[in-house]
């Protein structure tokens, strides 16, 4: 309005033109304002959503790892282990029907739900390839066990009242043609839910790392709200009622610590060598168990599930070569290591050689007996009988034995887990105590400050007071 009075009050055409200007650019730049605020306010709406959007997947990958990991090792000791080591030993188990239900209602809607509802499109591709492929494998597991389940009903529940020898040849000790489906089902259930509970697991990181982006990207710009905000108070605080309050709770400080200080530094010593002591294990395991997959036990039980005459064959000789629990044993014989540690902190280490040992001795067992039964001019008439798909009874150790190696190389890398589980919190607590009873009341210098942390109150009140 008071760009059209002034408009109309001149006379002269140029000075007239001039004002219309003024008027357009007047209005260009509030609509333009307008935008950007619509726009500013549609990004932080984007980003809200899609950091629910990640809380919401990362809780879920967290329950598949668990419950995936549960069901695989419930399936291990309960079926797959006893049914195995029996068969393999030449024996004749019994073919159970696994009791399996739960399977059937894993739940996938919360992704069918943001496929639809267009909720993937704040997500980033690398995050939604990610989590696609880990629900592809997971609905091929669930196609894989409906057929299970369905041959099971069909053809071996009828047969419960059946003596064991109704499921096996005549002669030896392989199931018959009819039921070899059962064996070769239960070995790759077994080893898909192990698989499946190992990607939930990475794909869990991957969208906790993106939700720290978005997290960090959130605080940046609060800080940057913070900055140009006036801070008026601040500058009028006065500055030397902090240092003497400081002072005054550091000397109460100095009166406590050594009482315990001794114990304690010792405490924190003892676990930070230990979680890096067992990361470095949990690592040396997982390398382990994906190149003995990859290299031997995936390729011989995948040509034999389908019926294939897969040979034989030795091992690498260097799978364990490198690993050392020295260190983890001199530790728990050093004296007084019962005051510094929890005891059941020291009974999971102690299970933890105890495993590693069994591991290592299998291993070596293994091995040993492939370099002295199987030698590199025998052919397939050594391990098979003609048109057999089971190796002879002589050689049923080699795969009993290349599974359960799998499954210890599993249980030593899970056990180093748990422990880095329960050691991390102790360390990350330490570590910040310590760090913050090393904060000097005065003057410091940048090295100080680089490995001190501190929150931002901190930051900004050392920040007022310099």
């Amino acid at each position: 309005m008071l760009f059209l009075k002034v408009t109309r009050s001149v006379k002269r055409f140029g000075a007239r033109f001039g004002w219309l200007m003024a008027e357009l650019v007047f209005v260009f730049l509030g609509m333009y304002g307008a935008f950007l605020l619509e726009r500013m306010h549609d990004d932080d709406m984007d980003l809200l959503r899609k950091r629910q959007i990640l809380q919401a997947l990362v809780d879920e990958f967290e329950d598949y790892e668990t419950e995936l990991g549960s069901a695989s090792s419930s399936l291990d000791e309960a079926y797959g282990v006893p049914f195995f080591t029996a068969y393999g030993a030449g024996e004749k188990p019994f073919p159970t029907p696994i009791p399996y239900g739960g399977m059937g209602s894993v739940n996938t809607g919360i992704w069918e739900a943001m496929l639809q509802s267009g909720g993937i499109e704040v997500l980033e591709v690398e995050v939604i390839q990610k989590v696609q492929v880990f629900f592809k494998k997971l609905q091929d597991l669930l196609d894989l066990y409906s057929r299970f389940e369905r041959l099971t009903e069909q053809m071996i529940l009828p047969e419960m009242d059946q003596d064991v020898t109704f499921f096996y040849q005549a002669e030896g000790s392989e199931l018959r043609d009819k039921y070899k489906w059962y064996v070769n089902s239960l070995f790759t259930i077994g080893m898909s839910l192990r698989t499946l509970s190992e990607q939930a697991a990475t794909t869990k990181e991957v969208l906790l790392a993106e939700y720290e982006k978005v997290r960090q990207k959130k605080e940046k710009e609060k800080e940057i709200k913070q900055h140009i905000a006036p801070r008026r108070k601040q500058s009028h605080k006065p500055k030397h009622k902090a240092p003497l309050e400081e002072d005054s709770t550091e000397e109460e400080i100095v009166e406590d610590i050594p009482v315990s200080e001794e114990l304690e530094n010792a405490r924190t010593e003892a676990v930070e060598y230990l979680a890096y002591q067992c990361n470095a294990l949990a690592e040396f395991f997982e390398t382990a168990k994906t190149g003995y997959d990859e290299a031997h036990a995936i390729p011989f039980f995948t040509s034999y599930s389908e019926g294939e005459q897969p040979l034989p064959f030795s091992v690498s000789p260097d799978l364990l070569t490198g690993i050392s629990t020295e260190p983890l044993a001199g530790l728990l014989n050093a004296e007084g290591v019962e005051d510094v540690l929890p005891a059941d902190l020291l009974n999971s280490l102690r299970q933890l050689l105890e495993k590693v040992s069994e591991t290592e001795a299998m291993y070596k067992d293994f091995t040993k007996r492939c370099g002295v039964e199987i030698l590199p001019d025998h052919n397939v008439s050594v391990f098979y009988d003609a048109e057999a798909t089971e190796l002879n009874e002589n050689f049923q150790w080699f795969p009993n034995t290349l599974y359960s190696l799998g499954l210890a190389l599993e249980d030593c890398q899970n056990e180093s887990n748990s422990i880095l589980a329960k050691l991390r919190p102790d360390s990350e607590r330490n570590i910040d105590e310590h760090s913050a009873e090393s904060v000097p009341s005065g003057p410091h210098n940048d090295e100080d400050f680089t490995q001190t942390p501190l929150d931002d109150n901190q930051t900004n009140s050392l920040e007022d007071e310099n």
